[in-house]
């Protein structure tokens, strides 16, 4: 009795061991397998908003798992399409993930991608709001007094990408003031702020990270979040409806968060999830989010999955209204 009783104890330490470290796919290997790696891609350019928040998520990971085999791979093209792509045509077996965002709602209905339609979904981690901003010497003080340029002289307004969010935020403006703006697309927000600061673009539709990152760079004209920005660099910075354009209806931010490829057993989405929550919450995940006055927004599994279906209802008119939808998005 008593040998069966240590056998027991050996057992339940062995299972409490492995639930620790991994879990047990539908295959019997352990995941995560210390031989693999783990890499998160991100769809757009290095520097920008997105891929600076998928590199801080991934460092909290390191830290709350253990492991060290977890990157983040950069792969651009087509409007965040090209990445996209990728992590739906990859093995579902939780070592290619996404770093999700409402540009892949975007690039959904306008056709780059089959998108959430080919996604497991994760764990939602934060809503970043968007701002306007030219350059520092720009003789643009106004929202109103850049509009009214534009008409006059068609400046052009940069944006991540036709179907990126702030893509469709810049032709979805443009479109409402009767189109004074060139809209001109750039491969991420890495490309896009050079070309703002270096006087190429005369405005651009950014993060607020972003924007926040190159302060001494960019002049922000209108914040399109709720309210205002929470942070004090740009908490005097107009709204959309104290610049006098209130009527206008855009998207306010992008969200984000981690997807995976459909069909990835529910073991390894539950390791992810679990091991996502812990970086989420950890106290350096949290204090970035602050500095950076990215909104909290916190959902896992079945629940992201619920919030992306209602975010995707709220942005089929806003895509049908820009003239970008495709397929049966433009029905």
């Amino acid at each position: 009795m008593k040998l069966k009783r240590i056998a027991a104890a050996v057992l339940a330490a062995a299972l409490s061991a492995a639930l620790i470290t991994g879990c047990q796919s539908t295959g019997g290997n352990q995941f995560p397998d210390p031989e693999k790696t783990i890499t998160l891609i991100v769809p757009q350019g290095a520097g920008g908003g997105t891929d600076t928040q998928a590199r801080q998520l991934v460092e909290a990971m390191k830290a709350v798992s253990g492991n060290n085999n977890i990157i983040v791979e950069n792969v651009t093209g087509g409007s965040t399409g090209t990445g996209t792509n990728q992590v739906i045509d990859s093995e579902a077996d939780g070592y290619t993930l996404l770093m999700y965002g409402t540009y892949v709602i975007c690039g959904t209905m306008t056709g780059y991608t089959d998108g959430f339609e080919k996604l497991d979904f994760i764990t939602g981690l934060s809503m970043e709001p968007f701002v306007l901003a030219v350059q520092t010497d720009s003789p643009y003080e106004t929202l109103d007094d850049l509009i009214q340029a534009a008409k006059a002289d068609s400046g052009t307004l940069g944006n991540a990408g036709a179907t990126a969010t702030t893509g469709v935020v810049a032709y979805g403006l443009n479109n409402a003031l009767e189109s004074p703006f060139n809209v001109v697309s750039f491969n991420g927000g890495a490309e896009l702020i050079p070309a703002v600061l270096g006087g190429h673009c005369v405005a651009g539709i950014f993060s607020q990270s972003e924007v926040l990152a190159n302060i001494d760079g960019l002049r922000p004209l209108v914040f399109f979040g709720e309210g205002h920005s929470v942070l004090s660099e740009l908490k005097d910075v107009p709204n959309l409806a104290d610049s006098g354009y209130g009527d206008l209806t855009v998207p306010g931010g992008c969200f984000r968060g981690i997807c995976a490829p459909k069909g990835t057993p529910d073991e390894v989405k539950n390791y992810l999830a679990d091991t996502l929550e812990k970086a989420y919450n950890s106290d350096s995940f949290q204090t970035w989010l602050k500095e950076q006055g990215l909104l909290g927004d916190y959902s896992k599994l079945g629940d992201f999955e619920k919030y992306n279906g209602e975010m995707v209802e709220a942005m089929k008119p806003i895509i049908k209204a820009t003239g970008l939808a495709a397929g049966k998005y433009a029905e």
